[in-house]
């Protein structure tokens, strides 16, 4: 592994998330209790055994890079390879059917042209998963594919939007399909889902690169999908589980798949860790009137009402005969006496005062802005 280096492209965002990404990329969009979505694909790289990961940054940068410093907590802080911060090259870039831009590319050509590696593996920051990347190279290496395309067998008609690859029976890649949000989904879309992750020769990526400066509007997507017929481009299963954040609705998805024991196992409880920040706090104090169900509930929390189907960041509190059901409550928020929360997500700092019924959908969840009091 030590001749694969990662690019993690964060550089993109959505309006579809609303207030939750007004004032911090996806990327490090909490998630879990007490993650951010790009400590999935960070420790997927780093359990693989690679040492050399680049991350395309936002201008939007403050929050991620605060929470990524200098890689300490996945053991990138190396005097050799280790975590770059790169630049992104637009601003306020929003379209979320934009996977890697190849401008984001361009202007990082030189982290990508000074080391000597073999591979690159380059991924989105909204995937939420746990793959073992080694076998990913491997049987990269094995096809004699130029570039693969990691991809989960599904039905189209469950998701909003991606990229979708058909395949022959020798797992080459023989069209894709991009749908949209809002798009027809039309009845002949490959029951094969791009999972945003590929492998590519690096010599093979800079020469893509090259030849495609003069419109650096496209994205790699794209210039993979023009050289179908020019590339050895083939695909790699994986069958694990999959998250994908895009948009509201998407965000209490995942929160609530991330609650069913078959997943939250093969997400935190398996052989490759999910790394994050370290926040040193106390324990959390669950009180005599607490009844807590089917929840992940962090440290540093005072928990006396009672949280059902709910995941909870550092520092909640949930007063006494409160109901919390069905939703996410972000660090340091505070839920009042005889309140009742369900189906919201509540951004950092919020105040619910008592008696106060705050609910959204099941389908449609009510978010809650950053610092706001009800």
């Amino acid at each position: 592994m030590e001749a694969v280096m990662g690019l993690i492209c964060a550089n993109y965002n959505t309006e579809r998330l609303g207030a939750l990404t007004e004032e911090r990329p996806l990327a490090s969009l909490p998630f879990g209790g007490r993650y951010r979505l790009i400590d999935f694909v960070l420790s997927n790289m780093v359990n693989a055994g690679m040492r050399t990961v680049g991350v395309v940054t936002p201008y939007t940068y403050r929050s991620l890079v605060d929470h990524l410093g200098a890689g300490k907590y996945w053991f990138l802080d190396r005097k050799l390879g280790g975590l770059f911060i790169l630049p992104g090259s637009i601003y306020g870039f929003k379209n979320m059917s934009a996977q890697f831009l190849v401008k984001d590319m361009i202007r990082n050509l030189d982290y990508i042209s000074r080391d000597s590696v073999d591979y690159i593996i380059i991924a989105s920051a909204n995937q939420i998963y746990n793959m073992d990347y080694k076998k990913l190279v491997d049987a990269h290496a094995k096809s004699g594919a130029e570039v693969t395309l990691v991809y989960r067998a599904e039905n189209p008609a469950l998701w909003e939007r991606g990229v979708f690859l058909e395949l022959n029976f020798e797992k080459r890649i023989t069209k894709m399909v991009q749908l949209a949000p809002d798009a027809p989904r039309g009845e002949h879309l490959p029951p094969a889902l791009f999972a945003d992750c590929l492998i590519i020769g690096r010599q093979q990526f800079m020469d893509l690169i090259g030849w495609y400066q003069a419109v650096d509007h496209m994205d790699l997507m794209d210039i993979l999908s023009e050289n179908l017929g020019n590339l050895q481009i083939y695909g790699y299963e994986f069958t694990g589980y999959l998250g994908r954040v895009y948009s509201i609705d998407s965000y209490l998805k995942c929160s609530r798949e991330a609650l069913l024991p078959e997943n939250h196992g093969e997400l935190f409880f398996g052989k490759r860790p999910v790394y994050t920040k370290i926040r040193d706090g106390v324990p959390t104090r669950y009180y005599n009137t607490a009844n807590v169900t089917n929840s992940l509930i962090p440290n540093e929390c005072l928990i006396r009402g009672r949280v059902e189907n709910s995941i909870l960041f550092p520092g909640v509190a949930v007063e006494a005969d409160a109901v919390v059901k069905n939703s996410v409550i972000m660090q340091r928020s505070v839920i009042g006496r005889n309140s009742v929360v369900e189906n919201v997500i509540a951004d950092k700092f919020v105040t619910i005062g008592s008696g106060a019924i705050v609910m959204g959908s099941n389908d449609h969840p009510l978010v809650l802005k950053k610092k706001s009091a009800m």
